[in-house]
């Protein structure tokens, strides 16, 4: 019996040594990001007059892509990455539109979730005719900053916008209770992301929070009437501990002895 302590004791300890010299955890992440409308023809409106949908072509203003779309702001990721979209009303109040801010923060190694970036609709009420966004794709990046540098991170999601009628009985579920709440329909979120280093392995994930004026529902937004209404893109990075290959290997030899002392017994 004191023998089996013994060995159990022995093998414990060259364990925990073992996993003594790993590496400390990383406790936090500095952050950049970079974000941008795409005016490079992906994007299309609607027209609720004809009912008809319009491609538009490249460019950042109607006249050029002939689609009723103004893009303007910085360009943070290359020629055709806007920060503020607006769509016309055919002569109504706005105009309606999104704007994108891009942060930059730290992530807490284990903690909340923090905000990447803001995206404000500037929903106002709109004339029945009216030309409105339909398709549009929001390219945006992210890159580690500290404590080392990492290479950008690139996720391209769409979005299709809903203009609703603005007239009761509004279409279920309206769970804002505006009259009547419009809606997006998103795909492509960012994938999380996934490193290891120094037996940790870390994992950056990412998601939609809805603010003042917004539900997230799975992949549905929804967004109030005549108002300015805010979401928020959210990133936090969890880690565990991968155990080391040496301790991996001590502690199956241990195990192995103490099942060859029983076979001896």
């Amino acid at each position: 019996m004191n023998s089996k302590k013994s060995l159990l004791a022995t093998v414990g300890g060259l364990a925990l040594l073992s996993g003594s010299v790993q590496a400390a955890l990383i406790g936090s992440f500095d952050f950049a990001t970079s974000s941008g409308w795409l005016a490079d023809g992906t994007a299309t409106t609607y027209n609720s007059q004809t009912n008809t949908s319009a491609n538009c072509n490249s460019g950042a203003l109607p006249g050029v892509n002939a689609c009723g779309l103004t893009f303007s702001g910085a360009q943070e990721l290359g020629p055709d990455g806007y920060t503020t979209v607006d769509w016309f009303s055919n002569g109504g109040a706005g105009p309606s539109g999104l704007d994108i801010a891009s942060i930059s923060d730290t992530l807490m190694t284990n903690g909340g979730w923090v905000n990447t970036g803001e995206i404000t609709h500037r929903n106002y009420v709109l004339p029945s005719p009216a030309t409105t966004l339909r398709d549009l794709n929001l390219l945006s990046s992210f890159q580690i900053v500290s404590p080392f540098v990492s290479a950008p991170a690139f996720g391209n999601f769409g979005i299709q916008f809903t203009e609703t009628t603005n007239t009761n009985p509004c279409p279920a579920p309206n769970p804002l209770g505006s009259v009547c709440d419009d809606f997006f329909e998103i795909s492509g979120l960012p994938a999380p992301l996934s490193f290891t280093i120094d037996g940790y392995t870390y994992n950056i994930e990412f998601r939609l929070f809805g603010g003042v004026g917004f539900i997230v529902a799975d992949n549905t937004l929804y967004t109030r009437e005549s108002a300015t209404n805010n979401l928020f893109v959210q990133a936090r990075v969890t880690a565990t501990q991968v155990p080391e290959p040496a301790t991996l290997g001590i502690l199956g030899l241990g195990l192995l002895l103490l099942n060859r002392r029983k076979l001896i017994k």
